[in-house]
């Protein structure tokens, strides 16, 4: 600035002069930069670097579940489970087929479950020779653990539900053991353990379609007791059946099991008049069994009990490695009463090998023994 010029005077040196071009786009960029929210750099101005990484892992972690889940519900809504439900209904009605079963299963929906299964609803088991003994399941779900095939075993659940009742089923099975049962020529049993356990579940459409199959076979040897086979028989099972089968090579006195039934509003109905036998309601129906070293016992709680029947049984008997009874030793208590008695008091004594004698007032008590081919009745 010149000073011989006044003070408020203005000359050309003073006024600013304009920088380049590639200054102002500088200035532009910078400016941007500053006002972006989205930018991680805005918001990690001031931190530290490791910190600042951290943070950007994080939030590409975020994205990247994001999308895995996007893509999942995507997947489930696109995904043709209709059509996988056919081809799985299809290839296990070929099995029945090829077993020459007259069984034919029909499922109404199917669909995923988290993390890893399967959910069934409307199931039907319904006989090709008898349309009326069907059998209706509810829902059914079958989940599979993530973690057992780590352990060298396969872990699954299957739920069944109907009328109101339930039956739960716990298995994990060695993948050594399965491998080894597909693989022999005789039955056996996979290694590992199973857990059933029943609720209230309803036995009648059960037991319904498991005598309409007998029926439907025609079998000559069972024409005197086809009046039996179209028997009704009614009642919720509750309780629990545990199994534990030990690996490969291991003797079959590792093999153990539990077993405590009860059966609750049950009932006994025979269809055919000419054999006399009246409605028997249960009071009392529970089936207990303990499989240790190859001998099953069975305590005296296991017992049956109507108006004009009752049954306690206990003992023990032996278990080969071909799943034979052998060496049968039972305590069995009988009590007849009303027509069931008139009946049945002489007929039954003799099915069993015992003497008419130790039929007393409709009360027999008698010790069983022997093979159960031929038992002998003391």
């Amino acid at each position: 600035m010149d000073k011989s010029q006044p003070r408020n005077s203005l000359v050309v040196e003073d006024m600013p002069v304009l920088k380049p071009d590639d200054e102002a786009e500088e200035f532009v960029l910078a400016s941007l930069k500053r006002t972006s929210l989205l930018a991680t750099d805005h918001w990690l101005e001031g931190v530290s670097p490791r910190l600042k990484k951290s943070k950007r892992f994080k939030l590409v972690t975020t994205y990247a579940i994001v999308g895995v889940f996007s893509f999942l519900i995507f997947l489930y809504l696109s995904f043709p489970f209709n059509v996988v439900k056919e081809v799985l209904v299809g290839k296990v009605n070929e099995v029945f087929i090829q077993a020459k079963l007259p069984v034919r299963m029909t499922v109404g929906s199917f669909k995923p479950k988290f993390p890893l299964g399967l959910s069934f609803e409307d199931i039907q088991l319904s006989n090709v020779n008898d349309p009326s003994a069907t059998v209706k399941i509810g829902k059914a779900s079958v989940a599979i653990s993530l973690l057992a095939p780590l352990l060298g075993n396969v872990a699954a659940d299957l739920r069944l539900e109907q009328s109101g009742g339930s039956v739960e089923i716990e298995t994990t099975q060695s993948i050594r053991g399965l491998i080894a049962a597909g693989n022999s020529r005789s039955f056996r049993l996979p290694s590992g353990d199973v857990v059933i356990e029943f609720t209230r579940f309803e036995l009648k459409p059960l037991i319904a379609s498991a005598l309409a199959y007998v029926r439907s076979g025609n079998n000559p040897a069972l024409q005197t007791i086809q009046p039996f086979l179209r028997t009704e028989v009614s009642g919720l099972l509750s309780g629990k059946i545990k199994l534990d089968v030990p690996s490969p090579g291991d003797s079959f006195d590792k093999v153990t099991s539990d077993i405590d039934l009860k059966i609750s509003k049950a009932y006994f109905e025979m269809k055919d008049e000419t054999l006399a036998i009246p409605r028997q309601d249960f009071s009392e129906a529970r089936i207990k069994a303990k499989l240790a070293k190859k001998s099953l016992e069975i305590p005296a709680e296991t017992k049956i009990i109507s108006n004009d029947l009752g049954l306690n049984l206990s003992g023990r008997m032996s278990v080969s490695d071909r799943m034979d009874i052998t060496d049968v030793k039972l305590n069995l208590g009988l009590t007849l009463k009303g027509k069931i008695e008139e009946n049945f008091k002489t007929l039954l004594p003799v099915i069993m090998g015992c003497d008419l004698a130790k039929m007393v007032g409709g009360k027999m008590n008698v010790e069983l023994s022997g093979n159960f081919s031929a038992l002998t009745c003391n």
